[in-house]
């Protein structure tokens, strides 16, 4: 064989590669769109519509190959569909789904479940504003386990990029607990004044 023929069927390996990247590129942007839906659907507490997303999603992503998810632009999509569906899991407080039941890398997973904290502070903040306090402490002993669970993993950022993660998790964690450490003695203390009150009404009225 010439050198001319081997430059030639490398050329069509390239080719064919660089037209699967054109797919796989258009698969992940659907993926982190449907995803970040699937996010909102579920801070709306859509929670059907929320599962038709992540079943969606998870349909894309068994369309895509080993030699796929080579591709830097894939693993961030990735990232993004189990940040949705363990936010989903930890909302909806279920069992979390594994990588190989989301069929994404154990990589992946781990990234966006470090990102779940975010959205389960943010869960937090809407139960607040909502004047929802039953749930808070559970919510809050959620992310004080994700952080400790992401802070076991510790590697190079060649290995696992998670370090700027984990930073933003310790900040998010201090400062949600100090929300709703300040929210439920504000809760207990108009408690115990309309206990009060109704104490001083009572004899008013005997």
């Amino acid at each position: 064989m010439d050198l001319s023929s081997i430059l030639g069927k490398i050329k069509e390996e390239l080719d064919e590669k660089d037209r699967r990247r054109e797919e796989v590129f258009a698969i992940a942007r659907e993926v982190r769109r449907v995803s970040t839906k699937a996010i909102r659907e579920i801070h709306k507490e859509n929670f059907e519509a929320a599962e038709r997303l992540l079943l969606k999603i998870k349909e894309m992503v068994k369309s895509l190959g080993q030699p796929d998810r080579s591709f830097t632009f894939i693993q961030d999509a990735l990232q993004e569909y189990a940040e949705a569906s363990l936010t989903y899991a930890f909302i909806k407080k279920t069992v979390p789904p594994t990588p190989e039941e989301l069929g994404i890398p154990s990589e992946a997973y781990i990234l966006g479940l470090a990102d779940t904290i975010g959205e389960i502070r943010r869960h937090i903040l809407d139960d607040m504003r909502k004047d929802r306090y039953e749930n808070l402490e559970e919510y809050l002993d959620i992310l004080d386990e994700l952080y400790h669970g992401i802070m076991a993993f510790d590697y190079p950022s060649a290995i696992l990029p998670i370090r700027r993660k984990q930073d933003i998790a310790r900040l998010l964690l201090d400062k949600t607990r100090g929300e709703v450490t300040l929210a439920l003695k504000l809760v207990k203390l108009e408690k115990k004044l309309e206990e009060a009150d109704g104490e001083v009404e009572q004899q008013r009225s005997g």
